[in-house]
């Protein structure tokens, strides 16, 4: 039975969040500017399953958070200028006024509260553009690293944990961890792990390494995984760590043990 990941680091009360609470939720607006995030994007789609409700008021969020994230000068499609020129619309048909204003007078107020309007609507949309723009501009988001020939880095990942990169080979991860961010990083080639304990044993808390159809979930643990074309070899000097493979039950190494998988295993592994 293939294996499936669930995110459950947060357990905020999303179902009553405001649009503009959802765009500026770290955790909601990652799985929107990085799909391919796969614990993420399993944690959202389970979320959205248990509540439909909630559909609408997230597609909304997400199209705000990606016109926002558009670079400088792009413009806005038809359809979305269509859409804030019918919110807009929308907000001024509803509006009422205090008293009866003769017709002249009734003009001059509606362009200034057209005008209230507009400013209004722009000024949530430069507000949440330069938000975004703050935590997940150049200097934000993913870090990708690579090695050449003969070239080995050792690298401090966020939570502390120390990682050797052997050559030719490549690694990528957030460049910041904390309690929405699970800690994963994404393995192509060879590399060698001295993972930080948490107390914390909770599955959203485990350190992971991805790569490609196998996964290795640590707490505290040094190890060292391989990638090869036909295989991947994970060999375990201290702690113990699940390795999970698709479309097998997981396994479990314990010290001074190793394993080689298939890239795309045909029969059960031990």
């Amino acid at each position: 039975m293939a294996y499936t990941k669930q995110y459950n680091a947060v357990n905020k009360p999303y179902a009553d969040y405001t649009i503009e609470e959802l765009t500026l939720d770290d955790l909601f607006v990652r799985w929107v500017q990085h799909p391919d995030d796969d614990e993420v994007a399993a944690y959202w789609q389970i979320w959205l399953t248990q509540n439909p409700d909630c559909i609408e008021k997230v597609e909304t969020a997400r199209k705000i958070i990606l016109t926002c994230s558009q670079p400088p000068g792009t413009p806005l499609s038809t359809e979305e200028i269509s859409s804030v020129w019918g919110r807009i619309r929308v907000s001024l048909q509803t509006m009422e006024d205090v008293r009866p204003l003769l017709p002249d007078v009734r003009i001059v107020v509606g362009w200034w509260y057209f005008i209230r309007t507009v400013a209004a609507a722009m000024g949530v949309v430069l507000l949440i553009g330069w938000a975004l723009w703050m935590q997940y501009g150049p200097n934000q988001g993913l870090s990708t690293i690579s090695t050449l020939d003969n070239q080995t880095r050792e690298l401090k990942l966020p939570d502390n944990s120390i990682m050797t990169l052997y050559p030719n080979s490549s690694v990528r991860y957030a460049r910041q961890w904390n309690d929405e961010t699970p800690r994963a990083v994404w393995l192509h080639g060879e590399a060698e792990f001295f993972v930080k304990h948490r107390n914390d044993t909770s599955s959203a808390r485990l350190f992971r390494v991805h790569t490609g159809d196998l996964t290795i979930e640590a707490l505290g643990t040094a190890f060292r995984v391989r990638q090869q074309p036909r295989s991947t070899s994970v060999a375990l000097t201290s702690g113990s760590v699940n390795l999970l493979v698709k479309h097998h039950n997981p396994v479990r190494l314990q010290p001074g043990e190793w394993i080689e998988i298939p890239t795309s295993p045909t029969k059960s592994l031990p």
